[in-house]
């Protein structure tokens, strides 16, 4: 059975989180087997057996929010064999040598034939290696990975292309200042793309690390983050301090498990602010409609759409400014039908932005005058318009206070009063057990995730709800 590696994005529990649920809902149907902070390694049920699953590879990239590359496994080096062959300290030559030979057949059996990493031997090659560990911040990755063993492979593969009749071969150099610090990134979609390593002589080669070993994968698949860039930042309005992310964006799409016949899916998004998660919404072919109780929000909305439109060089859909309407969420109801929706994805307001964190006090009160009405008005109306059975993908506040507590709403308690269930957002009993506590999932189900960097004061929780069918 094939198997491939994903590159996960920056939070890798999200990501995960939004692969396996495509994994279980989609209709190609697979699962994660082994997984890392940076990868995860999937198996499908038939995708592979498609004769152009390429295809399907380059859908799924496009529709995965938390995805940054696709690669083919060809191969696997246990943990032991690294370790002995990139030890901390050089006990035994001999051994050090027997291991590395080891490694160097398993690339030399990937190297090159058909469904390997290169189909022929051109007369002039080029590839980069990227090396994925299991997380960053391991001793293991900075001083002997980085240092050593990438140096190694770069060295020994353009041997090897050499002695199969490549003429010239060159690799892709890294910084040297960021190998001798041990601070490396593996390149970025964008890189791939730009020295086109998706082509038959050139390539990608990925060495992604888990507990238990090495996956040797070539690059099938990128992500294109300058045209997410070029939505995000180049349309005509957008708020650059609190604005929700296209990658987010696209992830909470996915959790409405409504992946087939999307041009005949609606999603609503009533709290539009300047259009960020309409404008990937219509990009993968959703009905679209929104609200929002200002104005300004909804014509820069309707802004933006048009201008990604043009962008896209594609016709504006029709009725789009009686779709997108000035509305406060207490009278969703009398503007939409009953039962209307497919699902609703939004980001409803998380207070304002602070420059500094607030007091506890402060933020108390945010929550209980402000956001709590807020949110049971969302809940009672989206009930009315909702489908049976219908999903709600939103995002809540938690409020980082001077004091040193979290402030956040209690979703759970809100929505028992409008007969929304709450959805776990990933079932970590279907993914193997880790012994790396850095990496462990708790044995019940998740009820949420966090989306957040590093000393934000805000930070976004993401939730999944289900409409109860009507007895």
């Amino acid at each position: 059975m094939e198997r491939f590696l994903f590159v996960l994005g920056s939070n890798w529990q999200l990501s995960i989180a939004e692969l396996d649920n495509y994994l279980r809902y989609s209709k190609n149907k697979g699962k994660i087997i082994d997984y890392s902070a940076n990868i995860a390694i999937v198996e499908f049920d038939k995708l592979h057996e498609e004769p152009y699953f390429i295809n399907e590879l380059m859908e799924i990239q496009f529709t995965l929010g938390g995805c940054q590359k696709i690669a083919k496994i060809l191969d696997f080096i246990d943990i032991n064999t690294i370790e002995a062959a990139f030890p901390f300290n050089i006990h035994k030559y001999k051994n050090l040598e027997q291991n590395r030979k080891k490694i160097v057949m398993v690339i030399d059996n990937s190297l090159t034939g058909k469904n390997k990493i290169f189909p022929k031997i051109y007369e002039s090659m080029f590839f980069a290696v990227s090396i994925y560990p299991n997380l960053y911040d391991e001793e293991y990755y900075s001083k002997i990975l980085v240092k050593h063993f990438l140096p190694f492979l770069n060295k020994e593969i353009m041997e090897l292309l050499k002695q199969k009749g490549a003429v010239k071969v060159l690799y892709f150099k890294y910084p040297e200042k960021n190998i001798k610090e041990g601070n490396l990134n593996p390149i970025f979609p964008h890189i791939v793309i730009k020295y086109e390593l998706l082509t038959q002589n050139r390539a990608e080669i990925i060495f992604g690390f888990t507990d238990e070993g090495a996956y040797l994968a070539r690059t099938f698949m990128v992500d294109d983050p300058n045209f997410k860039k070029k939505i995000d930042e180049e349309r005509p309005f957008k708020e650059f301090k609190s604005s929700i992310s296209p990658k987010l964006s696209l992830m909470m799409l996915n959790f409405l498990n409504l992946f087939n016949s999307r041009e005949n899916v609606k999603i609503l998004d009533p709290f539009v602010g300047n259009g960020t998660i309409l404008m990937f919404a219509l990009l993968h072919d959703f009905q679209i409609y929104g609200s929002d109780k200002e104005e300004k929000k909804v014509k820069n909305t309707l802004r933006n759409l048009n201008w990604m439109v043009d962008v896209l060089e594609e016709e504006s859909p029709m009725f789009l400014t009686k779709q997108i309407l000035k509305i406060d969420i207490k009278n969703l109801s009398t503007m939409f039908k009953e039962n209307f929706f497919d699902g609703i994805c939004t980001e409803p307001e998380l207070g304002p932005f602070f420059l500094k964190r607030p007091y506890y006090i402060q933020a108390k009160e945010l929550v209980d005058t402000k956001l709590e009405p807020l949110y049971n008005d969302f809940f009672k109306e989206s009930y009315k318009v909702l489908k049976d059975e219908g999903r709600i993908c939103l995002v809540a506040p938690i409020i980082n206070t001077v004091d040193g507590n979290d402030i956040q709403l209690n979703l759970e308690k809100i929505v028992k009063n409008y007969k929304f269930e709450l959805v776990p957002i990933l079932d970590s009993n279907r993914l193997i057990k880790k012994l790396n506590p850095k990496l462990q999932f708790p044995n019940t189900p998740i009820k949420n995730l966090i989306d957040a960097k590093k000393g934000q004061i805000i930070k976004r929780k993401v939730y999944i709800f289900e409409k109860r069918a009507k007895k």
